[in-house]
């Protein structure tokens, strides 16, 4: 009986489980999308790239004031 009782236990869990995942799911690939959007929006790429510039002058500075 209390075999019985585990298994069915088990098989409701593993519905809710199924269920919510597949909500969860849903709900990750709209924040994916709207990540993902945001990401390639071209005044999120020039900053990217401004920021990258900045890095690198600045890498350079900390360098050189390490090293000399």
């Amino acid at each position: 009986m209390t075999a019985l009782l585990v298994i069915i236990a088990a098989l409701i869990a593993l519905v809710g489980y199924a269920f919510g995942a597949k909500a969860g799911r849903k709900r990750y690939e709209k924040v994916e999308r709207g990540a993902r959007k945001v990401w390639d929006a071209p005044e999120a790429k020039k900053g990217r790239a401004h920021l990258q510039k900045l890095a690198k002058h600045n890498a350079k500075k900390i360098d050189k004031a390490l090293h000399h």
